[in-house]
């Protein structure tokens, strides 16, 4: 398995103006990782010189595991539909420019009061829009599952096998799978078949003084929540996923701090997975 730093690790510098894209990058580089993935709440608006990135993408050695795309989701008709299929069009090719592999273009939550129909119906016509740009591209567009109590792993499923086609696929993010009430390793076998990409993040129950990130959570380092890392790896380690895993801390704890311990628990991790592995082909 491949690992990459995604951006929202660092959400606050890059908000905040202390890091540029290619300071990420670089960042990420020095943090011995294997890839980077990019979002373009980061890059847009922010008078980013694409040459620049690819040159130290190039330097550095990094691949871009996923280019995330942020679109609105909700019923978009005539020219709504145009204007917001134009904006995912500027971003794909950005994606394409900067090497990326893998697409999620996904935007905002899904509040308890929104049905699994709907949910259905806006990722459908998201998939319609976007088919036929992505159509002759290296490309694949990984739909995430999202923290909603409504619409399930199972149901994400489903949709992606009656959609059927290669260039679709499932994120599965281990957080989202927790905060939508849903057992993680259970949303991970629901899954399974559909699986392109990978994201580890954690989470804790919010303490009394402590504004929620999400319903009752708010983000932590890596292996210190809630979320099964060790079994959801060993889940993935037997169905042979060999593709990215995408870091991303949102905690309240420093960017730095947070990143790289939540990075230094997920080698931990990896390393007991890989000792288990040894143990069990000499028995």
């Amino acid at each position: 398995m491949k690992v990459a730093i995604s951006m929202r690790s660092v959400h606050r510098p890059l908000m905040q103006g202390e890091m540029r894209v290619v300071d990420f990058v670089k960042y990420a580089a020095s943090l011995a990782v294997d890839g980077v993935e990019l979002d373009d709440v980061y890059l847009q608006g922010a008078d980013v010189n694409y040459v620049e990135v690819q040159d130290v993408l190039r330097e550095t050695g990094l691949k871009v595991s996923c280019y995330d795309i942020h679109h609105q989701l909700e019923p978009l008709q005539g020219r709504a539909q145009k204007v917001a299929l134009e904006e995912i069009k500027a971003e794909l090719a950005v994606a394409e420019l900067l090497g990326a592999h893998f697409v999620k273009i996904a935007g905002g939550t899904f509040g308890p009061n929104i049905a699994s129909q709907e949910v259905e119906e806006l990722v459908l016509q998201l998939v319609d829009m976007v088919m036929p740009v992505l159509l002759g591209k290296d490309l694949i567009l990984a739909i995430e599952n999202p923290a909603s109590s409504k619409f399930k792993s199972y149901d994400l499923a489903r949709l992606v096998k009656q959609i059927d086609h290669p260039q679709v696929k499932v994120g599965f993010n281990m957080a989202n799978a927790l905060m939508a009430g849903e057992d993680p390793e259970q949303a991970l076998q629901d899954l399974q078949d559909q699986i392109a990409h990978v994201r580890v993040a954690d989470v804790r129950l919010r303490m009394q003084d402590e504004e929620p990130q999400s319903d009752m959570y708010v983000g932590c380092v890596v292996g210190l929540g809630l979320v099964p890392l060790e079994k959801l790896f060993r889940a993935l380690r037997a169905r042979s996923f060999e593709g990215w895993i995408s870091l991303e801390f949102n905690g309240l704890e420093n960017a730095y701090f947070g990143t790289e311990a939540s990075l230094k628990n997920l080698r931990k991790s990896f390393a007991e997975l890989q000792s288990d592995a040894a143990h069990a082909d000499l028995v």
